[in-house]
């Protein structure tokens, strides 16, 4: 069961966006943070579930916070969120160590849809 997830983007409307689908689809606390220095301070801290992280963000971007992360925490679920369809970055995303990719610019239900599978989360 998924009690609590940290939702990482520099994008307040995206973060917004996420925390709101989250605490829809039933996770009872939903934090979030805006840079990957504020991310590993909360997983070294008080590690979430899962962690939802942008990819494109300043300073450390996803990929680089990703494998910060496996360094000290191999068994948090990490998704990673973008709006880029590379299969290059999928690649790096895949042999870091991500559990699982989402688009986040699909539609709402779509997002949705998705997040209820990989949470193993019911719900219409």
């Amino acid at each position: 069961m998924i009690r609590c997830a940290l939702v990482v983007d520099d994008s307040v409307i995206a973060r917004v966006y996420m925390l709101d689908i989250l605490q829809n689809i039933g996770i009872p606390t939903v934090i979030d943070a805006e840079n990957g220095a504020e991310c590993l301070e909360i997983v070294r801290n008080d590690p979430p579930d899962v962690i939802f992280l942008d990819i494109e963000m300043p300073g450390m971007n996803g990929v680089q916070v990703l494998k910060a992360i496996r360094q000290f925490n191999r068994e948090v679920m990490v998704i990673m969120m973008t709006s880029i369809a590379n299969p290059e970055v999928v690649r790096q995303c895949v042999a870091n160590g991500t559990n699982h990719y989402i688009l986040k610019d699909l539609p709402e239900e779509k997002i949705t849809q998705r997040l209820r599978q990989i949470l193993n989360i019911g719900g219409t």
